[in-house]
């Protein structure tokens, strides 16, 4: 449009616009962040009792975020037009400053899984909304059996036993072979995640050890 000979005729209208468009696009970029990492850590910290209580400070300060910008989505609602929503006072910084927020928050979501996968290794094999998953029904075993196989090798799944299915008593192969534990292992309703995976997977390798110097005896 610059080039044309008749620019000049509507140079203060196009310099208005392209103003206006550069200011539209860059908070629609901020917005488009705030809203991807919204969503993803809205369902984590809302959604998870244990992330609560592991991350209190950084729940804390995602709750206030997350009403300062359920607040904002709300006053954009009642009045859709871009041009009106372009001109809420301090939208950009606003944005700017969750956005910001959101990313420490994020970082310190990602702080904590790295501690969970140090803390049993296997959990490596996790992507980090897997992991979450697990940690979040981490109270029930039965929950986390679809996750099994990503973290053992050849394993598809463990057999559990009694009335909250609580008690290990084999694991199993994709192909139906099953192993039984030479010692069943219960899980004690308050136990850590991590803490009975790491004892399942000690059972485990000595239910191997057994048969194999049984096998070798024979």
């Amino acid at each position: 449009m610059k080039q044309s000979p008749y620019y000049k005729v509507f140079q203060d209208d196009s310099k208005f616009w392209e103003e206006k468009l550069e200011v539209i696009r860059l908070i629609f970029d901020t917005w488009i962040d705030v809203q991807r990492r919204w969503v993803y850590l809205e369902g984590i910290f809302l959604g998870s009792a244990d992330i609560k209580l592991q991350l209190p400070n950084e729940y804390s300060r995602f709750r206030s975020i997350n009403n300062e910008f359920v607040k904002l989505m709300q006053q954009v609602s009642k009045n859709p037009e871009i041009l009106e929503v372009v001109s809420i006072p301090n939208l950009e910084d606003q944005l700017s400053h969750l956005s910001k927020l959101l990313n420490n928050i994020q970082k310190a979501l990602g702080e904590y899984l790295e501690r969970q996968r140090t803390a049993f290794p296997r959990f490596y094999f996790c992507g980090d909304e897997d992991l979450l998953e697990i940690i979040g029904n981490g109270k029930e075993p039965v929950k986390i059996l679809k996750h099994i196989g990503k973290m053992f090798a050849g394993i598809n799944t463990l057999e559990l036993t009694g009335s909250e299915k609580r008690s290990v008593v084999a694991f199993a192969s994709k192909e139906g072979e099953v192993v039984k534990l030479e010692e069943v292992q219960n899980i004690s309703a308050g136990a850590a995640v991590n803490d009975y995976l790491r004892q399942i997977e000690s059972a485990m390798r000595s239910t191997l050890a057994l048969l194999l110097d049984k096998a070798s005896a024979s």
